[in-house]
């Protein structure tokens, strides 16, 4: 359901993006740091958006990614601490059996 939710919002977004840059056909100056281009706002206004679309999502998946490794990695010392602890609770029991007899 979140899935569909999002697909959704992302629909809209862009749908609204092409809506903001078909009203907006003005050429415009872009000054950035090597050179300077004239493009329409239209153009300017889906380059900036699509490149910071996904430059989030690089950035989200990247900490998406480092977060499942750290999830693992915890995973496998909680089994191998748990494990240590069974075993250890083994042998404690058949300590205390044989004391007993």
């Amino acid at each position: 359901m979140k899935f569909v939710i999002l697909v959704i919002l992302i629909i809209i977004i862009f749908a609204l993006s092409i809506a903001v840059g078909s009203a907006n056909d003005q050429v415009v100056t872009f000054n950035y740091l090597i050179a300077k281009t004239e493009l329409r706002l239209s153009v300017l206004l889906a380059i900036l958006f699509g490149s910071g679309f996904i430059v989030g999502w690089l950035l989200t998946g990247y900490f998406f990614v480092k977060s499942k490794l750290k999830h693992a990695v915890t995973k496998r010392k909680l089994n191998k601490l748990q494990k240590k602890y069974d075993e250890d609770m083994a042998s404690q029991q058949k300590t205390n059996l044989t004391q007993t007899n």
